[in-house]
């Protein structure tokens, strides 16, 4: 039998002995960097899911799990302990120009291979040619992920987050997450945040006003989840 998601409203109430930090990595988000921190204040307790990889049988010595997966993944139903519930959230038009930069600085990238011309396009070029295909990572992900389904509105995914995420809080506040999380770790000095897996690609880094609207338009719903965390502080390092 697999555990239920719990909010703690404390760091001093995680017990690794009947809780697991699940971290929902949202990408272009500062996860990468966040794994990282992870890892170092647990002291190896902490592992960085990839699907098909390393889907382990049995996940629950584990301090904590993360990955590229959403909320009702199968990935995390591997775990019998009670699921402690942790995701950063972007402003969606920073993320999507991150995406942008992320693409275009690697040719490799299965977009890219799938479609060269991707490389050669300005950033509203490039969201309204993944727009017009349905690609995920353009529209909404930040919704998508921590709720696990798609169509969902802004304001059902905020109420989701809230009620069952222990932190979803923009990345703004990453140092403050990374002490708590610490704390619930037993960790005296909070680790390092470096930044990694930062683009180098020089692609323009302004949007138009068109283009702006543009992709703020296929991010409606993230915009709103983006707000209204932002302005209730949806975690537990704040009244």
């Amino acid at each position: 039998m697999s555990g239920s998601p719990i909010k703690l409203s404390s760091p001093d109430q995680f017990d690794p002995k009947t809780m697991q930090l699940v971290f929902v990595h949202i990408p272009k988000s500062g996860g990468t960097s966040f794994h990282a921190a992870l890892e170092d204040m647990s002291g190896g307790g902490y592992l960085h899911l990839v699907p098909g990889q390393n889907d382990p049988e049995d996940i629950n010595t584990l301090w904590g799990i993360g990955g590229h997966f959403n909320y009702e993944s199968p990935l995390v139903q591997f775990t019998k302990k009670d699921r402690v519930y942790v995701t950063l959230l972007r402003d969606p038009v920073e993320r999507f120009v991150s995406f942008y930069h992320h693409v275009q600085a690697r040719p490799y990238h299965h977009l890219a291979k799938a479609d060269p011309e991707l490389l050669e396009m300005g950033p509203g070029d490039f969201a309204r040619r993944l727009a017009a295909i349905g690609n995920r990572e353009v529209s909404n992900l930040q919704c998508k992920m921590i709720t696990g389904r798609g169509g969902i509105t802004g304001v059902k995914a905020a109420n989701h987050a809230r009620a069952q995420f222990t932190i979803c809080a923009p990345l703004t506040k990453q140092p403050q997450i990374v002490a708590w999380l610490a704390r619930a770790a037993g960790v005296e000095e909070p680790p390092e945040v470096q930044r990694l897996n930062t683009s180098k690609a020089k692609a323009p880094v302004d949007l138009s006003d068109a283009d702006r609207a543009f992709v703020e338009g296929l991010n409606a719903d993230d915009m709103v989840l983006f707000e209204r965390a932002s302005a209730k502080g949806w975690d537990s390092f704040e009244d």
